[in-house]
């Protein structure tokens, strides 16, 4: 049995790892973008450490583009196996590829209107077809139960915390004459105590362990002391100020937990009176959406929640902005929070 890594390795993107087991059964974990301007990264995304014709599965620890970017790639260049990976994930990527997809042409794009004379054109890494194409190879399951990808190996997920959908990976090799090899792939390991989600599931002892550790030395506030320094802040900027607060965040994950804390402050009375609340970003609503799809991955708490409140992700001063027109109009707000990604 053989692990080769193939990316996120003395780097924090573009995850990808091969085993190949005795016989030649090969498993992909993660097939994630390299997202970054590292000169010794310049070609990571366009090439492969192997043949994807060659790969017989990928298992998809969850939907972030580090881990799940290159997939309509993958497909793309060959790949014929099955996608194993959550429901929630799934549906995640359903609408992730395509937003990245869409990103991969208008990069392209841009490059060519600056073209010089005797330049090549820039081509899409993949495109929304390819996007579409791949997510015909995906397979859903659910947490913790054990299923088959192989005679001889078995694949259990359980909830890592980190987004909707996430999960650590065990693995385990019957191998002729030996003891099972057990091997645990982390993915990306969330915090307890977040909000929404449950908290990180501990994995099985196991003989190898591949492992993320992006923040292994970072200090985090704890969940009150960020809604009271929200608060704070929302308070300063739009009471007494009388401004308007941006909040830039990740479409996925980040975008709903800041929209939930909101709520919580709404139902509490806490918020300023008549204060319009925005979500600027078509793939967070599309991501919420998913999100309210998929209460089999919220915590304790939150499905308390839901008895005095069934939409946790929405009040009456808030609204979700899908059309460029309207982010336009957000514009000539004088006192506002909007939320929105990078785009």
């Amino acid at each position: 049995m053989k692990l080769t890594f193939c990316g996120a390795a003395k780097t924090v993107t573009g995850s990808c790892h091969l085993l190949t087991l005795d016989d030649g059964y090969t498993i992909l974990l993660d097939c994630g973008l390299y997202q970054g301007k590292d000169d010794d990264f310049e070609g990571f995304n366009r090439g492969w450490l192997f043949d994807p014709e060659q790969i017989d599965c990928l298992i998809l620890s969850h939907a972030h583009i580090d881990h799940s970017g290159r997939v309509p790639k993958l497909v793309k260049d060959g790949f014929q196996g099955r996608i194993y990976t959550t429901h929630a994930s799934r549906d995640l990527c359903s609408i992730m590829l395509m937003d990245s997809a869409q990103i991969q042409v208008k990069d392209a794009d841009w490059a060519n209107r600056k073209l010089k004379e005797g330049e090549k054109r820039a081509e899409p890494l993949y495109t929304p077809a390819d996007a579409r194409r791949s997510m015909n190879r995906f397979v859903a399951l659910a947490y913790n139960d054990w299923f088959s990808i192989h005679p001889d190996v078995d694949v259990l997920f359980r909830d890592s915390g980190h987004i909707l959908g996430s999960a650590n990976v065990t693995i385990r090799v019957r191998r002729q004459g030996m003891r099972d090899t057990v091997i645990g792939f982390s993915g990306d390991i969330g915090r307890p105590n977040r909000p929404i989600l449950r908290d990180p599931a501990p994995m099985d002892p196991c003989d190898y362990m591949i492992c993320e550790s992006t923040y292994g030395n970072k200090l985090h506030k704890s969940a009150p002391a960020e809604e009271e320094r929200l608060l704070e802040i929302i308070k300063d900027t739009c009471e007494d100020k009388k401004g308007k607060l941006i909040i830039p965040a990740f479409s996925v994950g980040r975008t709903q937990e800041i929209v939930h804390l909101i709520d919580r402050l709404e139902n509490e009375g806490k918020l300023p009176k008549d204060l319009p609340i925005f979500v600027d970003s078509p793939l967070a609503v599309d991501a919420t959406e998913i999100f309210r799809m998929h209460p089999e991955c919220f915590d304790e708490d939150m499905l308390e929640y839901l008895y005095d409140d069934p939409d946790p992700f929405g009040f009456k001063m808030l609204r979700y902005v899908r059309k460029v027109e309207d982010s336009k109009k957000l514009n000539t707000f004088k006192r506002a929070i909007i939320i929105s990604a990078s785009g």
